[in-house]
């Protein structure tokens, strides 16, 4: 399955605006993501950052803003586009068919009156809607909804990383970002901690139907010979990839790993370039 990142699609629309997402609706496309902000208010605004400055023609941050606040606020790509909220999205979504991935962007306690505006607000879209972050602390009082964790917090590779960069701030004996204590340990085979660590981390939410890693993450497991998808889905969950965009280097190869580390979701800006991939690879029944 691929999804598209932050309702992307053709990129002739703001990503995360209505016209966006109505864009994949149409399309029928099988799954599309949006990121979701809690405001002030405790409105649910479509929204990447953190602040309006650098998309958007408003300013601020967004958890101090409310609804009446951003009711004039346009996308600095194309102003003839306005922000939107998961209201907005859901409606527009409600007997679509495609899969709804909320990526909520609250790392502070989510609070039991804004976990229940959540799961009412996507109550309409029934079991297709799929909820991801890194907060597995929030993830968890969402009973019934159907989520996604992605252990970025916990457990990554980034040789690049900067420093000062939220996340692990030890580097571990296998190359992954991880404060483990077994990241340290030599003794053990790159197998040994890899498939301890998804056991440690599964731990941290076990409700989880999927995780979201990173690409780098995935790949690096697999030149260590642990397929993530396939240790995953032995446990009963799914992997989803993120992100592809128009340049990643070597993106038909890219595209090629992630499949054979058994990754059931790739999450894209550039949807029909990826699904060209994917369709060559099947053609020569390399997937």
């Amino acid at each position: 399955m691929l999804c598209c990142h932050s309702a992307t699609l053709s990129g002739h629309f703001p990503p995360n605006s209505l016209a966006a997402v109505c864009e994949c609706v149409e399309a029928r496309v099988p799954r599309l993501e949006v990121d979701v902000r809690f405001m002030a208010d405790d409105s649910m605004l479509i929204f990447h950052d953190s602040t309006l400055d650098q998309a958007a023609t408003g300013a601020g941050v967004i958890a101090a803003l409310s609804r009446r606040d951003v009711r004039s606020v346009r996308y600095r790509r194309d102003e003839n586009h306005g922000l939107c909220f998961l209201e907005d999205v859901v409606d527009l979504m409600r007997g679509s068919g495609t899969l709804l991935q909320v990526d909520l962007k609250l790392m502070r306690p989510i609070s039991p009156a804004r976990a229940a505006s959540l799961k009412t607000a996507l109550a309409p879209l029934g079991d297709q809607v799929i909820v991801g972050s890194q907060a597995h602390w929030n993830l968890r009082q969402l009973a019934r909804v159907p989520v996604a964790f992605d252990p970025t917090l916990q457990w990554h590779y980034n040789p690049a990383r900067p420093v000062g960069a939220e996340g692990p701030r030890a580097m571990g004996v296998h190359g992954l970002w991880d404060d483990a204590p077994l990241a340290a340990i030599r003794q053990a085979s790159a197998e040994e901690y890899i498939e301890s660590r998804i056991r440690d981390l599964r731990g941290l939410l076990p409700a989880a139907v999927e995780w979201m890693v990173d690409i780098q993450t995935v790949l690096r497991l697999a030149e260590l010979g642990v397929p993530l998808g396939e240790h995953l889905h032995d446990d009963g969950c799914a992997l989803a990839a993120w992100t592809i965009r128009e340049d990643t280097p070597a993106r038909a190869a890219v595209v090629r790993r992630l499949f054979e580390s058994g990754t059931e979701t790739i999450i894209t800006d550039c949807a029909a370039a990826v699904a060209s991939d994917a369709a060559a690879l099947l053609e020569l029944d390399l997937v």
